[in-house]
């Protein structure tokens, strides 16, 4: 039988993020695995000065807290979550957290972008279905018009 012990959700605080939150609510509970929170602070991957650094460090706290709230409130009943804040490239980041991490199974949100949109911001989830060494389950909420 296949388990997922580790499920990773990479929460990008979407409007889409608690509709997909609960597909990883689900495979957690299902399997009933550790479940790991991951927001990624998209940065310029280059030398820094101090001060960015400084500004970094207060974004990251701050996000840190937000992601705690949306753990709180939409995986109130799981028992083990485990919540990161991360700079970079939003998928070399991931990536690399599921290697560090031992990470089973990925959930995350897709936007669908095509054309344009896909060239200009590119897809952090493609990037991640294409490397990833795990099973990785997008999900494509409904839009609201």
């Amino acid at each position: 039988m296949i388990t997922y012990p580790k499920v990773l959700f990479p929460v990008d605080f979407s409007k889409q993020s608690p509709m997909v939150a609960e597909h990883a609510a689900t495979m957690v509970d299902k399997f009933g695995s550790e479940l790991h929170l991951v927001h990624v602070i998209a940065r310029y991957e280059g030398p820094t000065f101090s001060s960015v650094s400084d500004v970094i460090d207060q974004i990251k706290k701050n996000v840190h807290k937000e992601i705690d709230a949306f753990a709180a409130a939409h995986f109130p009943n799981v028992a083990q979550v485990k919540t990161s804040v991360l700079v970079g490239h939003s998928g070399r980041q991931i990536l690399n957290y599921i290697d560090r991490h031992n990470i089973s199974l990925v959930v995350m949100g897709t936007h669908g972008r095509s054309g344009l949109g896909a060239v200009f911001f590119g897809s952090v989830a493609q990037r991640v279905v294409q490397n990833a060494k795990v099973p990785v389950l997008t999900v494509h909420p409904v839009r609201e018009d």
